[in-house]
């Protein structure tokens, strides 16, 4: 059933070479590496006649160079790849080529390759050692005494290429196929280290990976061992070697046997994710853990798992891979737990994510030598992921050493600070130089490092910068404080910023500082602004202004930029000033010195009424809902007040929000218009944190704190009337309310006669709590009582 290599290929001495088959679709001949690679697969033996094995090696060194030849137009073609020296692949690409020199040991083929491709000189190789001491040319006997070094290098050298043929086909060791084939992804070398000395010694220990002997030891058993070699129809020799290998030394319940029946083979081959998270932890990946992913939130952490180099592989079912890889055929059958849990299938997740828009998943998967992407519904997800629907994650080694040397980004020097980072390097230099300072900076450390709740680096870095401005001063480096955060740095990224600083024309620094991209990138609109106060292109800075968001420290590093930029030109030539609009716009996102219980507590003191009661939980529900759009805006969740910050607009929205549902309640109530709304505003803000104001407040009258009083005096009344009243009735989801309420025009006052709302509509508050409400509660209603109900 299988084919010679003698068949395939016909070998010059010039180094030519003639492909002697043809592909399935008519008749052409291979001519790119895959399609080499997809012949090679077919490949059982390397000489025809007998009579030649004893020129098996030479016909090999001679496919060897064939192959780097095709792979080296493959780089040619993605060469863009090959020139980013923080491209993490280009370490796997010289593990590629020195893995080759290890089974064969070629020279001439890697260096035409190393000298087209620079940068993979920077990644530490041996090639040179290998050239008299290879796989190919010792003459040491097998442990697998039915197969041959020829045949074993030809299917590892394709292995390395491409671990997608690393293929179980009928074995039922889809756990260690999962295994291996990220080893072989990762690092190439690892792989033929493995399989090499498993085939020589039949023992094999992963030293290598933990850094010490005996953590993970494979040695096979002579049932493994005494395999004829394969005539095409089964498992090839290389996949035998370590998969059946790993298994077997693994498991000492059921031996292996090529012939027994399919039952025997599926106890045989069955592998746990536990069992997997051991293996990768004893082969020395880090931050194993177990995920279940039956929950949209794991599937967003698993996506950025991945991006940070982690290798992803699934307990699920082999009806949700079939799925995936042939969706065209339709959502698979119900299945009861007895045929689930026979239906198990571990396979490698290459990338995921989640639509929240659709409602879809969209994965890519790799098993049974197949390599598909699909986007299925995640009721179908949830339906078929098993019984166990567990993900085992972990950070490659190499790729964990390339994340922390992120934080070299950052240099605290006096005389040369950093000015930028990315996200990565920032949480990685809190967490090494000021870990264990503050307990809400550590749990968004540790959420950042694993992802959870699908928290970004982005979000993270942002967020803990905010909190470090918080600690009292002196505390943290300046540089820290002030330091941008921008989505991602790279060299090419830090060669264009450097190149900016060159240029001496405004109009062309701006156009290369644009080209980088203007949003959520704060040193770009940093070095911007003041080049746009220059020529005063007012609208673009208005844009940055009302665009920033998420980040309390960037819309302080926009506000400080804008006033120096205008105080520097004022000073050189001209009278500069910034447009009102863009002051108020500055001075709504500006962060006030008051918490949410603070702001609620002193509303309570002001009116007299008691804390605790369905004046607070009233005040506290409006209070999340005024917030709640602006942090989903920001890409972030906030559940309860004590998480949250306040700005200025927060305030303004709240009060807002307030005064609608006043008016709508009671039309003779008028709305305030914008000026008397901000001067409400701003004297409640200014007067939260001057206890004596409020402890005077009946002595000395303030006439605008008296129509604050009154106001809410009014809104306490409106809660105690329509819980009365209304009792039975549900209240009104003021969600839409709040979402009349827009960012740009949240002060202008609405028109008298306008009702806004369905009539009859009711806007009770939420309902009264005897027991009172801990300021960390969560805002949820209470169970409804016969009185009256709640939201």
């Amino acid at each position: 059933m299988g084919l010679a290599l003698t068949q395939a290929f016909t070998f010059g001495d010039n180094g030519q070479h003639t492909v002697e088959v043809t592909l399935k679709d008519g008749d052409r001949t291979p001519s790119t590496l895959e399609e080499y690679l997809y012949v090679l697969d077919h490949i059982t033996q390397i000489c025809e006649d007998e009579g030649e094995a004893f020129l098996a090696n030479a016909y090999v060194k001679k496919l060897t160079k064939i192959l780097l030849e095709k792979y080296q137009e493959h780089l040619r073609a993605t060469q863009s790849d090959w020139y980013d020296k923080d491209n993490p692949k280009l370490f796997t690409v010289a593990k590629q080529l020195e893995a080759f020199a290890f089974l064969t040991g070629e020279q001439e083929g890697i260096e035409a390759i190393i000298g087209e491709f620079p940068l993979l000189k920077l990644i530490k190789s041996n090639y040179e050692a290998y050239q008299q001491d290879n796989f190919l040319d010792n003459l040491d006997p097998l442990k697998f005494k039915n197969f041959n070094r020829p045949l074993l290098a030809l299917q590892m050298m394709m292995r390395v290429l491409d671990p997608r043929y690393i293929n179980q086909r009928d074995e039922q060791v889809c756990g260690v196929n999962a295994f291996v084939h990220n080893i072989t992804l990762f690092n190439p070398m690892k792989y033929v280290r493995m399989v090499s000395e498993l085939a020589a010694t039949g023992v094999c220990d992963l030293k290598e990976f933990a850094g010490k002997e005996g953590v993970l030891r494979v040695e096979v058993t002579e049932g493994v061992a005494n395999k004829e070699s394969s005539d095409g129809s089964d498992i090839r020799d290389a996949d035998h070697i370590i998969l059946n290998g790993i298994r077997s030394s693994e498991n000492a319940i059921v031996r292996y046997s090529s012939e027994g029946p399919e039952l025997a083979k599926q106890l045989f081959g069955v592998t746990t994710h536990n069992e997997i998270k051991r293996w990768m932890k004893q082969a020395g990946y880090h931050h194993v853990q177990n995920i279940p992913v039956h929950e949209r939130e794991a599937i967003k952490q698993l996506n950025l798992l991945i991006k940070d180099g982690y290798m992803v592989g699934l307990a699920g079912t082999g009806s949700l891979a079939n799925y995936i890889l042939n969706p065209e055929e339709g959502a698979p059958d119900s299945q009861n737990v007895v045929q689930r849990f026979m239906d198990g299938h571990f396979f490698i997740i290459q990338d995921i994510d989640f639509d929240k828009e659709t409602d879809m998943v969209h994965v890519r998967i790799m098993t049974w030598g197949e390599e598909k992407s699909a986007s299925i519904p995640f009721a179908e997800w949830k339906k078929n992921i098993g019984l166990v629907g567990t993900a085992v994650v972990g950070q490659d080694p190499y790729m964990h050493s390339v994340l922390r040397k992120k934080v070299q980004e950052i240099d605290l020097n006096p005389a040369n600070p950093s000015t930028y980072c990315s996200p990565q390097a920032y949480c990685l230099f809190v967490k090494q130089q000021h870990g264990s300072q503050d307990k809400k900076i550590d749990a968004l450390l540790d959420e950042a490092f694993q992802h959870k709740n699908g928290k970004t680096w982005w979000t993270a870095a942002k967020e803990i910068q905010d909190l470090l401005q918080q600690l009292p001063a002196g505390a943290i480096e300046s540089t820290l404080l002030d330091i941008s955060i921008i989505p991602e740095v790279n060299s090419a990224i830090k060669a264009e910023f450097e190149r900016i600083n060159q240029i001496v024309d405004s109009t062309e620094k701006i156009n290369a500082l644009e080209k980088i991209g203007i949003q959520n990138n704060i040193e770009v609109q940093r070095q911007l602004i003041p080049l746009y106060v220059q020529k005063e292109r007012w609208d673009d800075v208005r844009e940055i202004v009302r665009n920033s968001k998420g980040s309390l420290t960037d819309q302080h590093i926009i506000k400080e930029c804008l006033e120096v930029a205008c105080s520097k030109l004022s000073f050189e030539s001209r009278k500069v000033i910034v447009p009102d609009d863009i002051k108020e716009l500055l001075d709504k996102n500006s962060k006030i010195d008051v918490t949410p219980k603070e702001l609620i507590d002193a509303v309570s003191e002001m009116t007299g009424l008691a804390k605790g009661g369905g004046f607070t939980y009233g005040l506290r529900g409006r209070l999340l809902e005024s917030i709640r759009p602006r942090y989903q805006q920001e890409g972030r969740e906030v559940h309860h007040l004590n998480q949250a910050t306040l700005l200025k607009k927060d305030v303004y929205n709240f009060v807002s929000l307030l005064d609608r549902e006043l008016h709508r309640a009671e039309p003779a109530h008028k709305i305030m218009n914008k000026q008397k709304l901000t001067q409400f505003c701003n004297t409640l803000i200014d007067n939260i944190n001057n206890p004596q104001v409020l402890k005077d407040f009946c002595y000395r009258k303030n006439r605008v704190l008296m129509k604050i009083c009154e106001f809410f005096l009014k809104v306490a009344s409106y809660f105690d009337k329509n819980i009365i009243t209304k009792g039975v009735e549900k209240t009104r989801n003021f969600k839409e309310d709040f979402s009349e309420i827009k960012d740009n025009d949240d002060l202008k006052p609405e028109p008298e006669n306008s009702n806004g709302v369905k009539e009859g509509a009711d806007l009770n508050p939420e309902a009264e709590s005897s027991s009172g409400i801990n300021e960390n509660d969560e805002l949820k209603p209470e169970p409804e009582s016969p009185n009256f109900a709640c939201n």
